[in-house]
């Protein structure tokens, strides 16, 4: 899959016009968890997949 580069997903996020969450271009590969950081101030946090087994 072709991402845009960094620079597109940067201003396109500053615009408030990306098509899915920065987020989502962490999990993609498209952008490194220190650009996630540049882009929105906040660590990125991997989402869990933890489910609840207790009875």
């Amino acid at each position: 899959m072709n991402f845009p580069s960094f620079a597109t997903i940067k201003m396109l996020y500053g615009w408030g016009a990306l098509a899915n969450g920065p987020e989502w271009y962490v999990q993609m590969g498209a952008i490194t968890t220190d650009q996630y950081k540049e882009l929105t101030g906040k660590d990125y946090t991997a989402p869990t997949t933890a489910t609840d087994t207790a009875k």
